[in-house]
C-alpha cells in the first residue's frame, strides 16, 4: 500500500533555493517559530518568517512556488484522484454537452489545464512559512499532525487543511530528518525537494534535529476552500422543500 508520501526531487533549481536562503538570513522580519498554540522551543526550536506577510519582500518567490506546488499536485492528484472525486460531487460538461459527474477515471485523464481549474475550485494554498532549523539545536521535535482546531483563528483554517507540502531548500548530510510515525520513513532533506503528505493524524510526524549543517524549508499546506466560497452563501443558495409533516 501507497505511504502517501510523494517526493518530488528537483522541483526547485538550486539558484532559486540559495537565493531564498540568502534574504532569509537579511530579512528582518525573522521571529522565533511557534506551533498552533505559541512559542515552546521544547517541541519547536527554529527561526521562522511568514513569507506571505510580506508580499513586499517575498511577491516573486511566492508565484514561483504556488506554480510548482500546482505541478506537483497535477501528479498527486492523478496518483489519488479521490481528492476530486471523493468527498465533493463536482459535476462538469462532458464532450456531448452534457453535465456529468467527474470520477476518478475522469481525473486520471484529465489535461492539465482543466485538472488544475478543478483543483483551484476546491482547493487553496495556506500561508507559506520558512523556517531555518539550526545545527545542533533545531528541530521540530515534537510529535503532530496539522489538522486540529486553532486556539485563536475564527476562520479556523487548520480545520480546512487536507495536504501539507514542504521543500527542502538545501542538503543536510546528518541529522534534519522528516520522520513520520506510522509509516516508518524518514525524508533526507535534499535540495529542491518537494514533499507532498496527508495533513491528518495518519501521518503524525516531526523533524529531526539537523547535525551536519543547519537545514532551510519552505512549508505550508492545501486547504478546501470555505465552504462559502465553494458553494456560495445560505442566502445566496436555491431554498429546498420542506418534507410534510405527518399528520
Amino acid at each position: 500500500m501507497s505511504s502517501f508520501i510523494n517526493i518530488y526531487e528537483n522541483a526547485l533549481d538550486a539558484d532559486f533555493c540559495q537565493r531564498c536562503i540568502e534574504k532569509f538570513e537579511q530579512s528582518p522580519n525573522t521571529h522565533q517559530g511557534q506551533t498552533g498554540h505559541g512559542v515552546d522551543k521544547i517541541k519547536k526550536n527554529s527561526i521562522d518568517i511568514t513569507c506571505t506577510n510580506f508580499p513586499d519582500e517575498w511577491t516573486e518567490e511566492m508565484l514561483h512556488l504556488q506554480n510548482v506546488v500546482l505541478k506537483g499536485m497535477l501528479h498527486y492528484v492523478r496518483q489519488y484522484p479521490f481528492l476530486l472525486a471523493g468527498a465533493i460531487s463536482l459535476m462538469y460538461q462532458n464532450a456531448e454537452g452534457e453535465m456529468e459527474q467527474l470520477s476518478y477515471v475522469d481525473v486520471e485523464k484529465m489535461d492539465d489545464d482543466t485538472l488544475a481549474n478543478f483543483l483551484r475550485a476546491v482547493y487553496r494554498l495556506g500561508s507559506v512559512n520558512m523556517q531555518k532549523y539550526e545545527k545542533g539545536q533545531g528541530g521540530y521535535f515534537h510529535w503532530h499532525s496539522e489538522h486540529y482546531p486553532h486556539p485563536t483563528d475564527p476562520h479556523q483554517d487548520s480545520l480546512h487543511r487536507n495536504l501539507v507540502w514542504m521543500f527542502y531548500l538545501n542538503d543536510v548530510e546528518e541529522g534534519g530528518e522528516t520522520e513520520f510515525f506510522y509509516q516508518k520513513v524518514r525524508s533526507k532533506p535534499k535540495q529542491g525537494s518537494l514533499v507532498i503528505f496527508p495533513a491528518g493524524f495518519t501521518h503524525t510526524h516531526r523533524g529531526q534535529k539537523p547535525v551536519s549543517n543547519d537545514k532551510y524549508i519552505f512549508t505550508s499546506w492545501v486547504l478546501y476552500q470555505r465552504a462559502q466560497d465553494m458553494y456560495g452563501s445560505p442566502q445566496q443558495q436555491e431554498p429546498q422543500p420542506k418534507p410534510q409533516e405527518q399528520p
